[in-house]
């Protein structure tokens, strides 16, 4: 056994040598799990089943890290061209997501802005509630309060982006294991059934910084905030900073100024 097993270890220098280890730890699992049948439930399962179960898994396992490989390269090619917020087509309404956590306030704070295909922003809400908050859940919650307010609004064709890779794939596919996410999960699942088209996609923070600094401005409220058609000029020039465009006015004093202002009018 020690023998054939350091000759499974020298194999690693060799070429595809890092595979026939990883097969070889398949056969091994699968080994084990006949062996807990025998043990617990009196099967006997024969070694060709043994070994042909081993190598199925390991040749699936092997695609998937193949196409996760691909998916990530894709991602990241998608990452260095769309540094800034782009326009959906004609007839579509895009909306961006995100989500802010103070732990010294314990607060958290959701950011939604919606805008059309001309890039101008026709909706923006603000989410706020005092607990102590975890990145994935609250970004989870933002994308669910998103498609709430989009259906009161009364759109059917929507985009919606994150700058949560992780939260994003987990919609895209189904892939859920984290049962703290099941339940929202479920809940954009039979919202996004409520749309015509509802898309969801991935943008870095360059591109997403119009709805981080809602969900900034959000954390720092006492109660949700939601405007329509007239927008605070800060919020204006991050849009058209999102867009690439020029934002002379704008700066931290100012958002921090409006910020202050708000709280002591609403206090």
């Amino acid at each position: 056994m020690w023998r054939w097993w350091d000759a499974v270890m020298q194999s690693a220098k060799e070429v595809q040598g890092e595979d026939r280890i990883k097969l070889t730890v398949n056969i091994l699992w699968q080994i084990w799990k006949a062996r807990n049948k025998m043990a617990f439930q009196t099967e006997n399962v024969e070694a060709k089943r043994i070994i042909d179960k081993a190598q199925q898994e390991w040749i699936e396992f092997d695609m998937a890290n193949e196409l996760d490989s691909r998916a990530n390269a894709s991602v990241e090619k998608e990452e260095q061209v769309q540094l800034r917020w782009e326009p959906p087509k004609e007839g579509v309404m895009k909306i961006n997501t995100d989500a802010a956590i103070s732990a010294t306030m314990v607060r958290t704070g959701l950011g939604i802005i919606a805008r059309n295909w001309h890039g101008v922003i026709v909706r923006a809400k603000g989410i706020t509630e005092r607990k102590r908050g975890e990145a994935a859940t609250e970004e989870t919650l933002a994308i669910r309060g998103e498609l709430e307010m989009a259906q009161i609004a009364g759109w059917t064709n929507i985009e919606v982006q994150s700058d949560c890779k992780n939260v994003v794939s987990l919609i895209n596919t189904g892939n859920v294991q984290d049962c703290k996410l099941q339940t929202i999960l479920e809940d954009i699942e039979i919202l996004k059934m409520r749309f015509d088209r509802c898309a969801f996609s991935f943008v870095p923070r360059t591109a997403n910084g119009c709805s981080h600094a809602m969900a900034q401005f959000a954390v720092k409220s006492v109660r949700n905030i939601e405007w329509e058609s007239s927008f605070p000029n800060w919020l204006s020039a991050l849009a058209r900073k999102d867009m690439g465009g020029s934002y002379p006015f704008l700066s931290l004093a100012l958002v921090l100024s409006s910020v202050n202002i708000y709280k002591n009018i609403i206090v």
